[in-house]
């Protein structure tokens, strides 16, 4: 064996364990981190980790970091889940949604929206139950640069159209979960995004709270930011109280940043 491959080989076996402590390091420092967030959004609460109450459903690697889909689903016989936070560890604002059901969607089977991913993380999804207890389902996904991507639109239309909204509520007959979906124009800017026209970082202005109600009664509330993407969607089915043909109005509310307040509202009669 010449010199060359006995320093090749050595330079290899020198390698491995260095990966293997570096492996070992970003392990514990994300580990860590997870320790100091679930302190700061559930304090000294245990959390039971498994996909037996809800699970997450994310993609292992995102095609679009600023836009990756999220399904968080009830296992199946779980009812009454209250509220369920949304964290991405690694974003700058980890708690990217609280989602509060109302008992008029106590009985909500999944939750679809879209949120921003800044770099490689762990998504968890926290649920918890009507009697306190909370579960909690995670998933690694491979994605970066989410918060600091470009905006999809031209940023003038987009400001033109900030607060506009699409509501739908879909019936599919007696028996059967109603769909809701929530579509809100708004650039939910993140402050991280360079505008390479002005040579300057585009102001953080973003969605902060959406409420919808059914018949003048709470159905959801999220509270949330600009880890939610650009242009938000949120899609959700729930069991409506008596005859869904008795729904006569669904109405939606929204919050910025900036405060401005935006609503809107469909006519279920017609």
């Amino acid at each position: 064996m010449g010199p060359y491959r006995i320093r090749h080989k050595t330079s290899y076996l020198l390698l491995v364990p260095l990966c293997i402590m570096a492996f070992a390091g970003q392990l514990h420092a994300d580990s860590e981190r997870w320790g100091l967030l679930k302190t700061e959004f559930f304090g000294e609460k245990q959390i039971l980790e498994s996909d037996t109450v809800i699970t997450l459903e994310a993609p292992k690697r995102a095609h679009d970091a600023s836009t990756v889909p999220i399904v968080i689903k009830a296992v199946d016989g779980v009812q009454n889940i209250k509220q369920v936070h949304l964290i991405v560890d690694k974003n700058p604002l980890p708690l990217a949604g609280i989602f509060k059901f109302s008992e008029q969607a106590s009985n909500w089977e999944w939750l679809e929206t879209r949120i921003r991913i800044n770099e490689y993380t762990n998504v968890r999804a926290v649920a918890e139950l009507a009697d306190g207890s909370l579960h909690m389902s995670t998933r690694f996904v491979k994605a970066a640069g989410g918060c600091s991507a470009p905006a999809m639109s031209d940023m003038d239309a987009a400001m033109a159209r900030a607060g506009k909204m699409k509501i739908s509520l879909d019936r599919h007959g007696e028996g059967s979960n109603a769909e809701a979906t929530i579509k809100i124009s708004h650039p939910n800017n993140s402050g991280m995004q360079f505008d390479q026209i002005s040579r300057n970082y585009i102001p953080a202005f973003f969605v902060q709270n959406i409420t919808a109600q059914l018949n003048d009664k709470p159905l959801i509330d999220v509270e949330t930011n600009f880890s939610m993407s650009e242009n938000p969607v949120l899609r959700f089915n729930f069991s409506p109280p008596g005859p869904t043909q008795s729904a006569a109005q669904m109405a939606v509310y929204a919050v910025d940043s900036k405060g401005n307040r935006y609503e809107n509202s469909l006519d279920l009669a017609q």
